[in-house]
């Protein structure tokens, strides 16, 4: 009898300390508690790409905007992100520290190709939501089937690069085409894309230099032979840094290319101001894509999303400099991470998150479009079409501002 309530009594208490432990959270879902979300992510806070910095800062703008306003269906946003320094074994170390002993709800908008490569096959194994990762490559795309734990967010390099090679093809029928581009899968993609862009035009291709990211040097000896090649158009796949160094190193070699094209993620004033600064003559009339509003661009002043976007940073990330576009792009992430927690639920699961990523449509039809991007852009995935924003208008940068040329093109339909 003594051993048989004794018995009960253990049991009791184990009963007593499980259902304690289960208090502290609304399920069973890492990072789930009954009054917050912990959400984490890896960006390059130094290092050759420090430049990208400001993204996690406008995403935690907007959590804490988000947070203000009462959370997500009754819990508040923890938003904590580290520094990797665009090191991919940085970014395994830190992640594995995320999910093992955080237990991080979702990983959200790590920064990177090579540093998102290098912990997707990890993050899918353990079933833990690698969301709206800040990269273009395509593969983050397009191998949903093999990875449907991870999802991209921006336009896709390689459909970005065919817009470009479409363009020039189209309307610089013979210009010679000098190539810069980062030789990995950041640059491939775009050089892929370009090359399906030009098509038939793909020999106005007159040199395509690549460089390494970790190099020590400048890409000096690149930019000389893109010189010495007589190109008269130069496009730019690589990151801040080595774009920032490619106009200048330009300049100083007495290089002055008719037409300049920057790929979009490089693409910003502070970036191109910077290039100025430093000595370069080549910068005014560069092309790229934009998808978002500018920050820099009066002429979004009166949207109601750059208002909304001002008034937030100008409470929650005052000392972050309003006009760089890569904060409102953080902010514009969030509202999409947002949008999918509250579709995933008062009971939210990494499936349930993942589902609701997967079939996305928020657009002006439906009166739910991400405020924050240009007017038109959707953010849509939907069976085997996992490119959540695939639209862009094509600009040109005057007087440190970049101009629409033109109305909204279907990033993808630019490969077909």
């Amino acid at each position: 009898m003594k051993k048989t309530l004794l018995l009960v009594v253990v049991a009791l208490a184990v009963t007593a300390v499980v259902g304690t432990t289960a208090g502290a959270r609304s399920d069973a879902t890492p990072g789930v508690t009954r009054t917050s979300i912990l959400l984490e992510g890896t960006f390059p806070l130094s290092g050759p790409a420090s430049g990208y910095a400001p993204i996690p800062v406008g995403m935690g703008a907007y959590f804490s905007y988000v947070n203000a306003h009462g959370g997500v269906n009754g819990r508040k946003i923890r938003w904590h992100y580290e520094d990797d320094g665009y090191n991919p074994a940085n970014t395994v170390q830190i992640t594995h520290k995320f999910v093992e002993q955080d237990h991080a709800f979702a990983l959200v908008g790590g920064l990177g190709t090579e540093p998102q490569l290098a912990v997707r096959q990890y993050l899918n194994d353990n079933k833990v939501p690698q969301l709206f990762v800040s990269t273009g490559a395509t593969t983050f795309d397009r191998d949903y089937a093999q990875n449907p734990w991870t999802i991209g967010w921006q336009p896709d390099y390689e459909a970005e690069g065919a817009i470009y090679g479409k363009y020039i093809a189209k309307n610089l029928p013979s210009a010679k085409i000098g190539v810069l581009y980062q030789n990995d899968d950041y640059g491939s993609d775009y050089l892929r894309g370009f090359k399906a862009g030009l098509r038939s035009h793909q020999s106005q291709i007159v040199t395509a230099q690549p460089y390494d990211l970790s190099a020590t040097t400048p890409p000096a000896v690149q930019m000389a032979k893109i010189k010495g090649s007589g190109a008269d158009t130069l496009v730019l796949f690589a990151t801040p840094t080595p774009t920032i160094q490619a106009y200048v190193i330009g300049t100083k070699l007495g290089y002055k290319p008719a037409n300049v094209f920057t790929n979009s993620v490089s693409a910003t004033d502070p970036f191109l101001t910077i290039a100025e600064k430093s000595g370069s003559n080549i910068v005014e009339g560069s092309m790229s894509v934009n998808y978002e509003l500018d920050p820099s661009n009066p002429i979004y002043n009166k949207q109601a999303g750059m208002k909304l976007y001002r008034s937030i940073m100008k409470k929650y990330a005052p000392k972050a400099n309003a006009n760089d576009p890569l904060n409102l792009y953080g902010v514009a992430k969030a509202w999409n991470t947002v949008q999918l927690l509250q579709k995933a639920g008062k009971n939210p699961t990494r499936a349930g998150l993942m589902s609701a990523a997967r079939k996305m449509l928020f657009s002006k039809g439906k009166k739910n479009a991400n405020p924050f991007l240009l007017p038109g852009v959707t953010t849509f995935t939907k069976g085997s079409f996992q490119y959540p924003i695939s639209q862009v208008v094509v600009v040109k940068y005057v007087n440190h501002v970049f101009q629409p040329q033109g109305n909204l093109l279907a990033g993808r339909g630019a490969l077909r």
